[in-house]
């Protein structure tokens, strides 16, 4: 019988696994026995963090880590295709580690049911060759950033919200990248962010940049390819646009990769407090005395006077009879201030309470103090407005389990 020989360590199974990776001209057996001797880290089992872990594990890698403190919940579903119905009420690493293992048995995986802190976060990630940022919190990702550069690890990022998606490739050491921070050096006010918990995402938005990531991921393994690196892909999936952005070099001036860091040892804590990667962050912008509970305003019988400012589309969902609309964009950003107070007037004086309405208790609080500005010369008007703690999701949990809840 004729001998053969082969110039790598793939068995007869990988080689019929990964056979249409292998009969690729740019990538190869020796590509994939780089892969089988590479891991890689996703953070968020989200939205992104779905696809990129399934495409990962079916990729050939020997190790995948995943981290997440979250459990599957049914709006879940819609977007976190690693997650099942079956699955709902498990932590979300245990439920993405269920399917993983179910792609490829011989996968290496470690789960990690926590929150990243800045005391936490670096003994995770200097084990993994490459990391994932696939979660859905600005502040996180400066976490996640600092670790990265203090670790020397390469950083696939995206962020996807709406119909829109970003992907890049922070602090790759290879093509001198920026972190980023050397593009944003402080984190916003929290108030300023919005996430896809806050205005939505389209399932196959997160599905699209995850995937995107597990690609880049792959060709940083392999050293295939150009590397993501210095640009940026956004991609808008209304008018299915994709175009790629240059993004300015490592800044000297960096606070974490610069020639003169501040961040040195370990990432910088967080400015506040950090929420779950896919819950809403709680605003607290009034004081105790200017904000009333569900239970409270259910006492009353909803004979207060209402103004409900989430948007239209919302309001379509359900909303409270009789209650009063006014959108948030109208009241925030209306051309004429004197023909909305005149509107209002008449309903603030003849009732006792007023009280506003929305979501989740976040953008009340602002509509509180806007309308408090706009109807100043109302006698008693700070006693007079408050705003509903918790929105309708309070409402829900603590009232009317019948009022649906999104």
């Amino acid at each position: 019988m004729t001998k053969y020989v082969r110039d790598h360590s793939l068995s007869n199974d990988e080689i019929q696994r990964y056979s249409r990776q292998l009969i690729i001209s740019e990538f190869g057996v020796h590509a994939q026995e780089r892969l089988k001797n590479s891991s890689a880290l996703i953070i968020g089992c989200g939205g992104l963090g779905s696809p990129a872990a399934l495409y990962l594990s079916s990729s050939g890698i020997s190790r995948l880590g995943l981290v997440d403190h979250d459990n599957v919940d049914i709006s879940n579903l819609h977007r976190q295709i690693i997650h099942r119905e079956t699955t709902i009420g498990k932590t979300k690493v245990d439920s993405a580690q269920l399917t993983c293992s179910q792609i490829n048995s011989s996968l290496k995986i470690d789960t990690y049911n926590q929150l990243l802190t800045y005391e936490n976060i670096m003994d995770i990630v200097k084990q993994y060759d490459v990391i994932l940022d696939c979660t859905d919190n600005v502040i996180t990702r400066y976490l996640i950033n600092d670790a990265c550069v203090l670790c020397q690890k390469p950083l696939v990022s995206a962020s996807v919200i709406r119909f829109e998606g970003q992907l890049t490739v922070w602090n790759y050491i290879e093509k001198n990248g920026p972190c980023y921070r050397c593009l944003y050096p402080q984190a916003p006010p929290v108030e300023t962010v919005s996430t896809c918990s806050d205005v939505g995402v389209l399932g196959p938005v997160c599905g699209t940049l995850g995937s995107l990531q597990a690609l880049e991921a792959i060709k940083i393994l392999t050293k295939i390819g150009d590397v993501l690196a210095n640009r940026m892909l956004l991609v808008d999936g209304l008018s299915m646009n994709f175009r790629t952005i240059k993004l300015r070099n490592r800044q000297l001036t960096c606070a974490v990769c610069g020639i003169n860091p501040s961040i040195i040892h370990q990432p910088a804590p967080p400015p506040f407090d950090q929420c779950n990667n896919d819950q809403p962050c709680r605003k607290s912008l009034l004081n105790q005395n200017e904000r009333i509970t569900a239970n409270d305003l259910a006492k009353l019988n909803l004979s207060s006077f209402i103004i409900d400012v989430r948007p239209e589309h919302e309001l379509n969902i359900a909303q409270f009879e009789n209650s009063f609309h006014l959108p948030m964009d109208h009241l925030l950003y209306n051309n004429n201030d004197e023909q909305l107070r005149n509107e209002l007037k008449s309903h603030i004086e003849k009732n006792q309470q007023i009280i506003i309405v929305c979501r989740r208790g976040n953008d009340s609080q602002l509509a509180v103090r806007r309308l408090k500005e706009l109807l100043s010369d109302i006698d008693n008007i700070d006693e007079k407005i408050k705003d509903l703690e918790g929105g309708f999701q309070a409402w829900h949990t603590d009232v009317d389990s019948s009022f649906p809840l999104y």
